[in-house]
């Protein structure tokens, strides 16, 4: 398997994240899709797949159609953010996710919040901003993981725990909470349960070195926090 250091949903300054849950979050596990079938869902749908895609200039410019003939539409907004957030404008990004926490799409608002205060080394308005996010969608793996590799940076290795474990329990084929919780074990000295997991998804000696490697230029970057 390929060892890539993940942290949030979304790239930001300590590892590479290769992709982005966010969409496939606010489509599959918030269970905000519903059931219709009509040419608007399609068309968003469209919009989803190229946002997972990377694809953020062409995403905008199917999000500016599809608001100048159907008017506004919050799922389309909160598209509109990470597109935005995915082209590293965050000021605009941000504007449009203040404007959607007190709609159906609050714990995304709160999400994508949380993702912009991360990059910007803000990271306990960061973790509040996760948190929030959490309580609003406690099943919603993605949000899980990025408030535990938060947590993680912090220095708040048992808080960081619980929400990686509780990540990779309700998805437990998802790369980007296993490996956090492969870091935290590491960043602590747990070699034996590190290994063990290693070994449970068929990760060779070498993958473990490079993952320990990762581990340790994170530790150097931990910033201890004196949050409860």
């Amino acid at each position: 398997m390929r060892v890539v250091a993940y942290a949030l949903s979304a790239a930001w300054s300590v590892t590479a994240c290769s992709g982005s849950g966010f969409v496939q979050e606010v489509e599959r596990a918030t269970e905000l899709r519903g059931t219709e079938q009509s040419d608007e869902a399609v068309y968003r749908d469209l919009i989803a797949q190229l946002l997972q895609q990377e694809k953020y200039y062409a995403a905008l410019a199917h999000i500016e159609e599809h608001q100048r003939s159907l008017g506004a539409d919050p799922r389309l907004s909160l598209y509109e953010a990470r597109a935005l957030y995915g082209l590293r404008l965050d000021g605009q990004a941000k504007a449009i996710f203040l404007t959607l926490r007190d709609t159906a799409y609050g714990a995304e608002a709160h999400h994508g919040l949380g993702l912009i205060d991360a990059r910007d080394a803000e990271l306990q308005q960061a973790i509040e901003h996760f948190i929030l996010a959490v309580r609003a969608r406690p099943t919603n793996v993605a949000m899980r993981n990025d408030l535990g590799f938060a947590l993680l940076r912090a220095g708040r290795t048992e808080d960081a725990r619980l929400q990686l474990s509780t990540a990779l329990e309700l998805e437990p084929s998802n790369q980007r909470a296993r490996t956090n919780l492969m870091l935290l074990m590491l960043i602590r000295g747990e070699e034996q349960s590190a290994r063990q997991l290693a070994e449970s998804v068929g990760m060779t000696d070498s993958e473990l070195t490079q993952l320990r490697d990762q581990a340790e230029r994170l530790r150097a970057t931990i910033v201890p926090s004196t949050g409860g």
